[in-house]
């Protein structure tokens, strides 16, 4: 009986598959361990992964080209201040502090800043956190006076007094100075020097004392305060 050529060429094709397989597939698997099929289909579901990733990425463009954009405006904020004026750079991540003029760097400190925790009372909420940002320094006093919050008394599990009780008003809290940065945040001294280092503020920056004196000295009000 005779075979009709698409027969034949499928017996052709069927016969070159499994001395492929006998010959070089089995050999190859047995003597590195290499399975050519799955390594294929491997490959296949990588690439598959990369083109949809690649069909991504166009949706993120809007939001890539804004953090770019809000990179780039504090870039220029903060090159603006490597001029001969003083300024001061917070890094509350690794709870240090530099006071520079321009590039030059004139004193690095360790310091203490905000816990990232939060107290909820009443209805009302509070977020200890040093804020990110540039502010300024609108004012500095020496041996200045803490005037406790209503949170400090909530801490502690005490009542809150009224908004002019002698309660509030702590001397030596704050330490022998004090740089006002406008918002509740101050950078100032603590009797707890021990624990500079570390974030355990209310958001507030501390600073040693011998730190804090050369700070009050060389910082003027208007200083530029770079948090980040």
């Amino acid at each position: 009986m005779s075979l009709s050529p698409v027969k034949s060429i499928g017996i052709i094709v069927l016969s070159a598959m499994v001395i492929g397989w006998a010959e070089f597939y089995l050999p190859a698997r047995e003597s590195v361990g290499l399975d050519i099929f799955r390594l294929a289909f491997r490959m296949y579901r990588t690439r598959a992964g990369t083109m949809e990733m690649r069909a991504e990425t166009p949706k993120l463009v809007p939001e890539i080209e804004d953090l770019t954009g809000s990179v780039k405006r504090l870039a220029e904020q903060f090159a603006s201040a490597f001029s001969n004026d003083i300024y001061v750079v917070v890094n509350p991540n690794g709870n240090r502090l530099a006071l520079r003029r321009g590039q030059k760097m004139l004193l690095e400190a360790v310091i203490s800043t905000g816990k990232n925790d939060t107290l909820e009372s009443g209805g009302r909420k509070w977020v200890f956190q040093t804020p990110r940002g540039i502010m300024s320094v609108i004012r500095k006093k020496k041996d200045p006076i803490w005037i406790r919050p209503d949170w400090a008394f909530l801490e502690a599990g005490d009542t809150v007094p009224p908004a002019n009780s002698p309660l509030r008003y702590e001397k030596g809290v704050l330490g022998a100075y004090m740089l006002d940065l406008g918002g509740g945040v101050m950078i100032h001294g603590t009797p707890l020097e021990n624990l500079l280092g570390r974030s355990v503020t209310h958001g507030c920056i501390r600073v040693g004392s011998e730190d804090l004196k050369v700070l009050y000295d060389s910082v003027p009000v208007g200083a530029k305060v770079f948090i980040f």
